[in-house]
């Protein structure tokens, strides 16, 4: 049976060797993302404050962690994971933020990782 998503990247911190399998699954997954799409279909997306003090765009694997951790009315729109760095490029994004286990992704990288997984069928 293959992991969930969420399962597959704790275990990327005990085996490096599944971060690019993580990231394959991650951009073809849809997450959850905090904000909330206004009427001309514009998504605005909530922003944190990163332990550095940097703003960082937060997504979730898991709806249950936006709910556990704030609340069942926090807002979220679901969106394509790549779609979602597409729409956030230059900005830096954090995976599960309020959770043990979270990931920050700098702009640079998610760059790359969008140069490295182009979409063959475009």
């Amino acid at each position: 049976m293959m992991p969930n998503l969420q399962q597959l990247f704790t275990q990327t911190q005990e085996n490096y060797e599944l971060v690019p399998e993580f990231i394959d699954q991650l951009l073809a997954s849809d997450v959850y993302c905090l904000g909330k799409q206004n009427p001309n279909q514009r998504i605005q997306f909530r922003v944190f404050e990163t332990p550095d003090g940097e703003q960082a765009i937060p997504f979730f694997l898991e709806l249950e962690s936006i709910h556990n951790d704030l609340g069942t009315d926090a807002e979220y729109v679901i969106l394509n994971t790549r779609k979602f760095f597409e729409m956030t490029l230059g900005a830096t994004v954090i995976l599960n933020p309020t959770s043990e286990l979270s990931k920050e992704f700098q702009a640079e990288e998610i760059a790359k990782i969008l140069e490295i997984h182009t979409d063959v069928s475009e």
